[in-house]
Formats: structure tokens, sequence, C-alpha cells
């Protein structure tokens, strides 16, 4: 049975990361990209991904994906091909300037953990720890 302490935890999570995600979309103007488009563009860095993928990858509709690769393919930021196997399958992929955008994308991302995270240095062992926990949280909710 969870306890009050339980739904406080989540509903925590859940602020914080509207928070952030606020805070990203708003720094990350500048680059001409929202928070979704970040995080596609990192997915794509690591190598191509389906359409199908990204949307079951960031917990968000097709059709979202599809207005953030439509916006990111006309700043020439990714472009979407047709697989060779399967022709019905989108495979997206970053580009040379999607991959620059990216780079100033990260630094942004770290400029903010930078500044959330500062004057938290005695408490290495315990950020380990809820890392570990926020961890185990995440596997738990992506099976």
């Amino acid at each position: 049975m969870l306890k009050t302490e339980d739904i406080q935890v989540f509903s925590t999570i859940a602020k914080i990361y509207r928070a952030m995600q606020r805070e990203l979309n708003r720094r990350l103007e500048s680059l001409n990209i929202t928070y979704l488009d970040f995080l596609i563009l990192k997915a794509t860095n690591e190598g191509p991904i389906t359409m199908v993928g990204l949307s079951k990858r960031f917990y968000v509709t097709q059709s979202a994906i599809t207005s953030a690769v439509d916006r990111l393919e006309s700043q020439h930021l990714v472009e979407r091909k047709r697989s060779l196997e399967d022709r019905r399958v989108v495979v997206i992929s970053i580009t040379p300037k999607g991959r620059k955008v990216f780079e100033e994308g990260v630094k942004v991302y770290k400029e903010l953990a930078s500044e959330i995270l500062e004057g938290m240095d005695g408490l290495d062992e315990v950020l380990v720890r809820l890392n570990k926990i926020l961890e185990r949280i995440n596997e738990i909710e992506s099976k």
C-alpha cells in the first residue's frame, strides 16, 4: 500500500521534470529548438532511429514526433529516409548542422544542470544513491 510520502515523491519528481522542461525550452529557444527537438537530436546523434522508436523512447505520440521532425527537417538538422528493408518505415538521421546544434544544446543542458546542482558538493553520496533510485523507478516504468 502506498504511503503519503511515496505519493509525494512521485509528485515532486513530476514537478521537477515539468520545471526543468519549461526552463530548457526557454533556454533552447536561442538555438531555435525545443526540449523535445533536443531529445530527438540526442537520439539521432547516437544513430539513426525510426519515428516509432522516437515515439516510444520519449513517451509521446507519433503526431508529436512527426511535428518535431518536420520542424527539425525544415531547419536541415535531421533527414528522413525510407528503410531499405521495409519502405513503410521512416528512419531519422542527424545532419552535420544538426550535430552542431545538438552540441550547443548539450552546453545549455550542462549549464542548467550545473546551476541546479551548485552548492551540493558535500552531497555526492546522496546524489549517487538518489540517481540509483531514480534509475530504478525509470526501469520499472519503462517495462
